[in-house]
Parts: C-alpha cells; structure tokens; sequence
C-alpha cells in the first residue's frame, strides 16, 4: 500500500517507466562490458530494473535516478560475475583470420583482455570513467567515495594497466608488416 500511495504522491513527477526508458541502452552498454554475452546483459538489466522499481519509493531526489539506477545495475552485474565466474565464453571472432590482420583491433583485444583481469572495483572506474565519461565528480558520488579516492584508485589503476600493456608483446616491440 506504501508503494501505491508514493507513485500517486508522484504524479507530478516522471513515472519509473519514463525514467527507465532513457537509460535503458546505457544500463545496456554497462551491463554487457561486465557479462560479455548479450543474454546474460538483458538478464542483469532486467533484474537491475526490477530492483530498481521495487525500490523507486525510497528515491529522495528524481535528479540522481540516473546515477542510483547505474549503482544498482553495477551491483547486479557484480553478482553476475561472480555467480557465473566458473563459466568461460568463446568469442569467435577474435580468431577469426581477417580480424587478426588489423592490428588497431588486436590492441584493442588486449585492453578488453587486460579490463577483464582487473579487480572489479577497478574495471567499473575505468568503464565509467573513459567509456561513459563520467567526471571524477559523478564517479565519487556514484561509488559513494571521497573525490581523491577516486582519483587514486584511478590513477594506479591507469598504471598498472599502461605497465600490462606497455609491455606488448612480440607483436607491438616491431613493427606491424603483412610479410
């Protein structure tokens, strides 16, 4: 009955539906950086979006439902990941011939390698950060983090993977020849 009373105290305002349905695609894109596999994205949405309404009456200030929907929706795809940890997905095109002759996409392999190794604290900053463009600003109050935490964790974050990557390989110490 609370929750009835509070979407009619709202009416006013925009309903779930309307707030959910311009997120919906970056809830999307964020939940398919952490699962990797469309199916098991739509389910973590799907779920975050199911927590999200059920909690919608506890929201103080309609401003920030963008940000507590994307705290929600990481937490749900955290516990993805760590349920279906176990589970090793196969993409094909990644050893596909014609794919391999471009190098630009091969770093770019590597860096989604090197993202999929990083703690997930670590992953979120820097998804959030460089893909979404979140501001040092938004990711503090959205990780609920001093600003300067933010920036710390960020900055050895940005090392350690510039040190994992800087090292390259056979491939990046030469230079990139079809012969």
């Amino acid at each position: 009955m609370k929750k009835l009373k509070s979407l009619f105290s709202r009416s006013k305002q925009p309903s779930f539906e309307t707030l959910i349905k311009g997120e919906q695609e970056k809830l999307y894109k964020i939940a398919y950086t952490y699962v990797r596999n469309e199916q098991d994205a739509l389910d973590v949405v799907q779920d975050a979006i199911i927590k999200g309404y059920n909690h919608f009456d506890k929201l103080k200030n309609l401003d920030y439902f963008s940000t507590w929907m994307t705290r929600i929706l990481i937490n749900t795809a955290l516990d993805a990941v760590k349920r279906k940890k176990d589970v090793v997905y196969l993409d094909q095109d990644r050893f596909d011939d014609k794919v391999t002759k471009d190098p630009p996409f091969t770093q770019q392999i590597d860096l989604l390698e090197e993202l999929n190794h990083l703690k997930p604290e670590q992953k979120t900053l820097v998804i959030l950060r460089f893909y979404y463009g979140y501001s040092i600003k938004e990711l503090a109050e959205l990780l609920k983090k001093p600003e300067g935490t933010i920036k710390s964790q960020l900055h050895r974050t940005l090392n350690e993977l510039k040190k994992k990557l800087g090292e390259g390989g056979e491939q990046y110490g030469k230079a990139w020849s079809k012969y």
